[in-house]
């Protein structure tokens, strides 16, 4: 099984252009982060004990996406400019 999915992933990204993996990665990176902001500022309005724990999960998590949102924005700036 994990060699099929692994022949499926390799085919699905040697198929596609850059551009059109480009922009669906830095899709789903947008969207994920929005998504866990949300929740952590959420989790941050109703408090409690258990959810601090649950916002510092979050920020685990955060921070490679936004890492990765930074890099997509220098991209796309230097694709823009260059």
């Amino acid at each position: 099984m994990t060699s099929t999915v692994t022949a499926s992933t390799i085919s699905a990204l040697t198929s596609n252009t850059y551009e059109t993996l480009s922009t669906t990665v830095g899709l789903a990176v947008v969207i994920v982060l929005c998504v866990l902001l949300l929740q952590r500022e959420l989790a941050r309005v109703f408090g409690g004990e258990r959810l601090i724990t649950l916002i510092r999960a979050f920020d685990v998590a955060l921070l490679p996406l936004l890492m990765a949102f930074l890099v997509i924005v220098t991209a796309r700036l230097a694709e823009l400019l260059g």
